[in-house]
């Protein structure tokens, strides 16, 4: 007696076959779509958290500029204790003569960056928030004993390096002698250099960052005291530029946007003497061209643009195809210098 045998027959193995190959085709091209979509993501993730954490720390540093000094609240190239420091002159007499006194100036496309122009360095000072209050020490003034005063800061407790500011003053418990208030002037450098080593890619374009180089000096010092490029504090990663342009106003009131060297060289030129002409800078803005940490892959052919507006500037990536597998973006911000307020 013959057994009836039941299975597939060779058409519907096909048909089979051929659904499953289409599911599969379908479900690899949701995976790779999502994955592309999670390397983007990913990338603009990196440009967002980079720039809105480093320039937040940043703006909070910039709004310090002016404070304190004995610029009579007004910033500008002519004038001793300028918040933002242009030339020569904002500094104290004693550091005027100092070893590479132009590398702690505010100049315009001085260094290398990812771009086919240079990167600005910007260079501020300020004086911090401090108190004086009365010390356990007592020293005899006129006659009688006094507690000797000594200075400390209330303000933020550390540099842009992270380095303590815990400068105080006293008279050190010589009796008779009268307490000298050392009160620090802050300067901060902000410049763009290469990152380190480990954080290159081999292969790849050469990967660059925001730096902070701080010092600070007294009065009479004849240098400023801590500032070494070895030292500076990386506070934004994957900066392909930095560039800055001022807000200014005039005598009359009228305000308007200038970058470094106009400002330096067509508005307050050497020839401008009288103050009643003087063109003193209120505020700020910060640009930053901000690239991603990681490769966009196969989207790499959607990202085309190579020309940027940062801070007023147009600037254009260096002319490589390694460029266009990561996400940039312009991230600028202003900020209003409001130790200027009434001078300006």
């Amino acid at each position: 007696m013959n057994k009836h045998q039941t299975g597939f027959t060779l058409l519907e193995l096909m048909i089979a076959i051929a659904l499953g190959l289409l599911v599969v085709a379908a479900s690899l091209m949701v995976f790779f779509t999502g994955q592309r979509s999670l390397g983007m993501q990913v990338g603009l993730s990196d440009v967002q958290q980079g720039s809105n954490f480093g320039l937040g720390s940043m703006a909070y540093d910039l709004r310090h500029t002016n404070l304190n000094t004995p610029s009579n609240q007004v910033i500008n190239n002519k004038v001793v204790g300028s918040g933002v420091i242009f030339a020569n002159i904002n500094f104290p007499l004693s550091l005027r003569g100092m070893a590479n006194i132009d590398n702690y100036l505010t100049k315009e496309s001085v260094f290398e960056d990812a771009t086919t122009g240079d990167s600005d360095q910007l260079v501020i000072q300020f004086v911090p928030e401090y108190q004086e209050i009365e010390s356990d020490i007592e020293i005899q003034k006129d006659g009688a004993s006094a507690p000797a005063v000594q200075v400390s800061t209330v303000a933020r407790n550390s540099d842009c390096e992270g380095n303590p500011i815990n400068f105080t003053s006293n008279n050190n418990g010589v009796v008779g002698t009268a307490p000298i208030a050392r009160k620090p002037t802050m300067v901060y450098r902000y410049f763009i250099d290469e990152l380190p080593d480990n954080q290159q890619v081999i292969g790849e374009n050469t990967r660059y960052g925001l730096y902070c180089d701080a010092g600070h000096y007294f009065a009479g010092d004849l240098a400023i005291r801590g500032m070494d490029d070895d030292s500076a504090q990386l506070i934004i990663q994957n900066v392909d530029a930095f560039k800055v342009r001022f807000g200014v106003r005039n005598s009359a009131g009228l305000y308007r946007y200038a970058t470094i060297d106009t400002y330096k060289n067509t508005l307050m030129p050497a020839t401008v003497t009288a103050k009643e002409n003087y063109v003193n800078v209120v505020s700020i803005e910060v640009g930053l061209l901000m690239g991603s940490s990681q490769s966009i892959g196969a989207d790499a052919s959607l990202n085309t643009r190579n020309t940027f507006n940062v801070a007023g500037h147009t600037i254009t990536l260096n002319p490589n195809p390694a460029n266009s597998k990561y996400l940039r973006q312009e991230v600028n911000q202003v900020v209003g210098f409001r130790n200027t307020l009434g001078g300006s």
